[in-house]
């Protein structure tokens, strides 16, 4: 679980730092992805469902920012 939370302040980073932040997807990818890291077990699997949800419907499949998400959601099937 701690790998996967720094995957996930890894990505966090990563798009903060992105010449797209700007966009609606990856600001609310960082919404997502900041209540993932505060919190505890019990709302981190309600918060990564919440993620994948979001992801299968407003992510570009083909995308790298999709290709991260998805990532994620194995490590943490794993």
């Amino acid at each position: 679980m701690d790998n996967l939370r720094e995957e996930i302040a890894a990505l966090i980073d990563q798009l903060k730092k992105s010449d797209i932040n700007g966009s609606a997807v990856e600001r609310q990818t960082i919404y997502h992805l900041n209540r993932l890291v505060a919190s505890d077990e019990t709302a981190f699997d309600q918060g990564l469902a919440d993620l994948k949800q979001f992801w299968l419907s407003s992510v570009d499949w083909c995308s790298e920012l999709s290709k991260q998400i998805e990532k994620l959601i194995i490590m943490h099937e794993e």
